[in-house]
């Protein structure tokens, strides 16, 4: 059973205030002008309160996009370092023993041959990661 409401009358607005009502109520798609300003009317009677509960909806979509983000990142690094780990497995179970002059050797090339690899991934990224692995590679001794 609906409520019986109180007519108000005499309401007076500018032209160009009426055509602003009226537009936003078709964009908003409120059923008429006068249903548009109860709305309006009813919002500014909650006042603060209604204002609080959107700021904070705003900033739990916020928190909820940013914890989603957050788990992605997480995810790929647990990928890269089970990567990084089965890669170490195959190395190590496979690279044979070898005497000290040869492994000197072999360090020495390994370290030119690193170098360069750091500098052709550098060349291929982009940004802020870029600028870094550059200080990384400008950074590390040679030897």
């Amino acid at each position: 059973m609906k409520k019986k409401a109180t007519r108000i009358t005499g309401i007076r607005f500018s032209e160009t205030t009426y055509k602003a009502v009226v537009q936003a109520a078709r964009v908003r798609d409120y059923a008429s002008p006068s249903a548009f300003i109860r709305a309006a009317v009813e919002k500014e009677l909650r006042g603060a309160d209604a204002t609080i509960g959107e700021s904070e909806q705003r900033i739990g979509a916020s928190l909820e996009k940013y914890s989603k983000q957050i788990r992605r990142v997480s995810t790929g690094q647990q990928a890269l370092f089970a990567y990084m780990d089965a890669l170490a497995k195959v190395i190590l179970s496979t690279l044979p023993d070898t005497d000290e002059d040869t492994r000197q050797a072999a360090t020495a090339r390994g370290k030119v041959r690193y170098a360069r690899f750091l500098k052709s991934a550098g060349a291929n990224m982009a940004g802020d990661a870029q600028a870094a692995l550059s200080e990384l590679v400008n950074r590390a001794p040679e030897e």
